[in-house]
């Protein structure tokens, strides 16, 4: 079994645009194949107050995440409880990616700008 190895800043940075649209197409799949519609619960109830994108739809795409770094999502790396939107999920994945994964960790400032930013 192939030991993982941390990615350069550089490299990451090359990844970053694919990584933010695996993500971004996943959690956009995930969220409209899970979506209750018309037959979501009656108003008022918290049964169905679930967060726009859940903290499983997001480990679910951990075996993408590794095939373009090598290494899963760490669950710790998830927020419990979920994101407000997909914009939101993908900002803080690529945060922890960058974080985790990439050598010298969260000292690493990103290099070139890179359009991956997907809040409004």
């Amino acid at each position: 079994m192939a030991t993982w190895k941390p990615l350069t800043a550089a490299q990451f940075d090359a990844l970053a645009p694919q990584l933010a649209a695996v993500l971004t197409t996943g959690l956009e799949q995930e969220r409209a194949d899970t979506a209750l519609g018309k037959f979501g619960g009656p108003g008022g109830s918290d049964l169905w107050d679930l967060p726009p994108i859940d903290s499983k739809s997001v480990a679910k795409l951990s075996p993408f995440i590794k095939d373009l770094i090598g290494r899963r999502l760490d669950p710790r790396w998830i927020r419990k409880g979920g994101y407000a939107s997909v914009a939101e999920a993908v900002d803080h994945i690529l945060a922890q990616l960058r974080s985790h994964c990439v050598l010298g960790g969260a000292s690493v400032t990103a290099g070139k700008a890179v359009a991956v930013a997907l809040s409004p």
